[in-house]
């Protein structure tokens, strides 16, 4: 079919990388792009760029879809950085995401792409060494830190959502962080908190997770062809290899300064209610414990073996990351 398709979340760097590339694609007709912070950007295919916020009645949202003749759904709005109203918060990442596949399923979209993320694994009883977590395992999230309890609880839904409409081409991609030129993510963040050149990356003490990274060209691609291929399921997208935490922290040029959990976590939270960090101590759970994934279903399933192991991923984020300091 000719692609026409809806972007939500359209105005990330890795949505507009993937727009791009979609307009210059014969076999993508119309792209809409759908974001609380609205960007336009110069597109070969007809396109539409609109500011708008998921979390309104599903029926406004249908309406767009069926107006534009939409087709399929790429769902990639998510508040990535936490906030301290948590209401608000859920409210964009569960009702948002509820919206997006009522409205789907009402407008009659053949194909749906969601996004979710290896994040939704974490947990205390992951393996430190493999075998790693396939997509079988349950998505519960570490309900300590809502980018992860929500993405675990959208996934689930997802899930039971492909199950009762299989006429629905329905894919759920669950990325490692993206590490590349381009990146601002939690992991830029904890590099440059509480000051760029503070010496030391806090741990917690007797926790040295493995992790696992993607490159912004390697979910780029996986994106492109997710959105065009008629494949379906749940696919794990992570570089190979691994890294231990206090590896990652060497590399960007710091020292791992380890402190008791009992201590870490409190402090963390009081710092975040009086707005001096950037997150709550929850993000010390994804420092704590090993949520690896296996990435063989994305190579024999899917079809697609990434180009960077999680160790280039980083290499790459910290060459950029350097070069931009000179």
């Amino acid at each position: 079919m000719k692609l026409r398709l809806a972007i939500t979340g359209s105005s990330g760097y890795l949505a507009q990388q993937l727009i791009s590339r979609l307009g210059r694609d014969p076999e993508c007709e119309f792209i809409m792009g759908l974001d609380i912070r609205r960007r336009e950007l110069e597109v070969a295919c007809e396109a539409e760029f609109f500011k708008f916020d998921l979390t309104l009645p599903w029926e406004i949202l249908l309406e767009f879809l069926l107006k534009r003749k939409i087709n399929a759904g790429l769902h990639l709005a998510w508040q990535f950085n936490p906030i301290h109203d948590r209401r608000r918060h859920r409210e964009v990442d569960i009702q948002g995401s509820l919206n997006f596949f009522r409205a789907a399923e009402a407008a009659g979209l053949r194909r749906l792409v969601y996004t979710s993320s290896t994040t939704a694994y974490v947990s205390p009883g992951n393996p430190s060494e493999p075998p790693w977590l396939r997509e079988d395992t349950p998505p519960t999230g570490t309900p300590r830190y809502l980018y992860s309890a929500h993405k675990g609880e959208v996934d689930r839904y997802t899930q039971s959502f492909m199950e009762t409409h299989p006429g629905i081409q329905t894919i759920i991609l669950r990325p490692a962080i993206v590490l590349g030129p381009h990146t601002q993510n939690i992991v830029s963040t904890m590099m440059e908190w509480p000051w760029r050149s503070f010496p030391w990356m806090f741990q917690v003490r007797g926790a040295d997770p493995p992790m696992q990274f993607i490159s912004e060209g390697d979910i780029g691609e996986i994106l492109y062809r997710a959105v065009k291929s008629e494949a379906r399921g749940i696919f794990n997208c992570a570089g190979d290899g691994v890294l231990t935490y206090s590896e990652v922290v060497k590399a960007g040029g710091k020292h791992p300064l380890a402190l008791p959990a009992w201590w870490i976590y409190p402090s963390t939270d009081v710092l975040w209610k009086l707005r001096l960090a950037p997150f709550p101590g929850g993000i010390l759970d994804m420092i704590r414990y090993p949520w690896v994934a296996d990435n063989t279903r994305l190579r024999t399933v899917f079809g697609y073996t990434p180009c960077h192991t999680s160790r280039e991923a980083l290499e790459s984020f910290l060459a950029a990351r350097n070069a931009a300091r000179r």
